[in-house]
């Protein structure tokens, strides 16, 4: 069924004008502050195609720009980006006229041939063509992207996609310079001087020390509010809040609940942040032994008292979603469905009725890769052990210890709604093309079917059926069980203007409301 086509494209420009008219950052450049951010870890690669994680996510949002973008103070609506408007041909196809005279940091134009190669297969498969990117996850129904002139590009899906315009706001489909990156020789040399369009620059990425972020001063959005972003490699929370209180840093992440006593009273700082829209779940390898009985599955779902996690470990600043879903989905979202129970004794029940006869249950454990995340899987094994589950933590260095084939275990590992629609969250995991799916760790015909079914659909009914029944499967099966939503706590001076969004991503950007006047 097509979709509107028309409509799309006077409202996209409209926003395009409107954007337009947006009074610039007031900030001289002169005046403008450079600032240090203390954090966990950085990321591996300063490239958004080729990871997703928190530290990627983080701090590279402010080096790349996509021909989209998504509002996090607007339930994560589209506006114009690189694209200053956009219009859907049929259902497969969509048509995106470019902002004209956007400068890459190297200062060179971007045109509709940098958009062709950044979405094409050589950046898709990365080094060496092996494919060990992210952008599988994103951009896997892309048939083929044209260009039909310099600053017209019409991109074709495999598929009848009604996502392709919030997935091409989303991230791994940030726009960076083709000349630049041939011109770079190898993806190594690439790697250590990438030329995005964003509001800053990579100065430098330095392993264990630091990523350093310049203002991109020809940035098409307005003037970026600050000179220099400094994001310094401090693992240690204590540290990042001894260093804040001493003023080395302007902005620490990660703050724990426990740190919050020490921050608050400070007339200087302020605690900012709190639930975003991430997933913390427990993966299950459904086909170990005692892990493919889904009654075990339910009672380790069942035996969870959650608010006892948040009370204890979250201050209770931190919240318990209804399923595995978010309001950001729109119409398919249904507020009605429940959170995930606590029942000890109906956890005991199944147990029972499963025969389980007390066996060792394996959880690989990655020491605090979340926050409160050694906490918590203490907590979890007590909890379990309280109605006879016998899980025993086994500590592991990385991720490539546990993404094995297959894992044979339960693990940590978040959700993240990366576009506003369901495929963006368990199916961009669990279906064709992502990692979860790759591992297979959890082989239900039914949910790639209702997937499949659901991602082509442009009818509103329709959708909601499948993703109604999606919802119900993912509780009667538990692939992965589901704790709480994330939170994302940051420790600041005062007089310092940002303010974080409900989500992973840090933007210093003119478009961050509190960079704004």
């Amino acid at each position: 069924m097509p979709i509107i086509n028309r409509r799309t494209l006077i409202k996209s420009a409209a926003a395009g004008a409107a954007l337009a008219a947006l009074p610039r950052t007031a900030f001289a450049q002169t005046q403008r502050p450079r600032i240090v951010i203390a954090v966990p870890t950085q990321p591996d690669y300063a490239d958004p195609v080729m990871l997703n994680n928190t530290p990627a996510l983080r701090m590279l949002y402010n080096a790349y720009d996509a021909l989209l973008r998504m509002d996090y103070n607007d339930n994560l609506a589209l506006y114009p980006a690189l694209a200053e408007s956009w219009e859907r041909i049929d259902a497969a196809t969509v048509e995106f006229k470019l902002r004209p005279r956007v400068k890459f940091h190297d200062g060179s134009l971007m045109t509709s041939d940098d958009v062709v190669f950044s979405l094409s297969d050589e950046r898709k498969l990365g080094p060496n063509g092996a494919g060990r990117t992210i952008a599988g996850q994103y951009q896997n129904n892309i048939a083929k992207v044209e260009a039909v002139d310099p600053l017209t590009v019409r991109v074709t899906t495999r598929i009848p996609d009604p996502a392709t315009e919030k997935k091409l706001a989303a991230w791994s489909a940030q726009i960076v310079s083709r000349a630049a990156f041939n011109e770079a020789g190898s993806w190594d040399n690439w790697f250590a001087a990438p030329i995005g369009a964003g509001a800053y620059r990579i100065a430098s990425n330095k392993k264990d020390v630091g990523l350093a972020l310049e203002s991109h001063d020809e940035y098409w959005g307005g003037l970026p509010p600050f000179a220099r972003i400094e994001f310094r490699v401090v693992p240690e929370s204590a540290s990042r809040v001894n260093g804040l209180l001493a003023g080395d840093y302007d902005i620490i992440s990660d703050v724990l609940p426990d740190q919050f006593g020490g921050i608050e009273p400070s007339s200087d700082l302020e605690l900012v942040g709190g639930s975003i829209s991430n997933l913390r779940v427990i993966i299950i390898d459904t086909t170990a032994p005692i892990l493919s009985d889904a009654r075990i599955r339910k009672s380790m779902s069942l035996a969870i008292d959650r608010q006892q996690i948040i009370d204890q470990l979250w201050a209770g600043r931190t919240t318990i979603p209804n399923g595995a879903q978010y309001a950001i989905f729109g119409d398919v979202y249904d507020a009605s469905r429940p959170a995930p129970a606590y029942d000890p004794e109906q956890a005991k029940t199944l147990i029972a009725e499963a025969g389980y006869g007390g066996e060792p249950i394996t959880y690989k454990l990655i020491n605090n890769w979340y926050p409160n995340q050694a906490l918590t899987a203490q907590v979890l094994v007590s909890m379990w052990k309280a109605v006879g589950l016998n899980v025993v933590l086994q500590p592991v260095e990385n991720s490539g210890q546990i993404e094995i084939t297959p894992p044979g275990c339960i693990y940590d590992n978040s959700l993240l709604p990366a576009w506003p629609d369901p495929t963006s969250m368990v199916w961009r995991q669990y279906g064709p093309g992502g990692g979860t799916y790759k591992l297979g760790v959890w082989k239900s015909e039914e949910y790639q079917s209702i997937g499949n079914a659901f991602r082509q659909s442009s009818d509103a009914a329709e959708r909601k059926i499948l993703q109604h029944r999606s919802l119900e499967l993912i509780a009667e099966d538990v692939p992965f069980i589901i704790l709480h939503n994330n939170g994302a706590f940051y420790a600041k001076r005062k007089n310092l203007a940002w303010a974080p969004y409900s989500a992973l991503v840090m933007d210093f950007g003119p478009f961050n409301p509190a960079m704004r006047g």
